[in-house]
């Protein structure tokens, strides 16, 4: 099992869209082989920081899902309301 996480800084304006966004990447990942959880995580005192955590049984099937188009599809919408690109960490 790996835990990947997903690190993105957010445009003041664009938080509530990335919100919803990251909504429906969370759902298409559940349809995904090899998913097994995930958790967005805001920043206390800083909430343009978002965390996303998400489990998956190994990372073949990780990167499986990173090279889905359904997920390049849905990344690129998300990147549009970054102030930066997104750090990911596999654990």
């Amino acid at each position: 099992m790996i835990k990947v996480l997903l690190e993105r800084r957010v445009r003041r304006k664009n938080y509530d869209r990335l919100l919803g966004n990251l909504n429906d990447i969370r759902v298409a990942a559940l349809r995904h082989p090899g998913y097994i959880a995930g958790e967005t995580l805001v920043k206390g005192d800083d909430p343009v920081d978002v965390l996303v955590i998400s489990t998956w049984v190994s990372e073949d099937h990780w990167k499986a899902w990173l090279s889905s188009q359904q997920r390049i599809e849905l990344d690129d919408i998300i990147n549009h309301l970054l102030d930066e690109d997104a750090k990911v960490s596999v654990y």
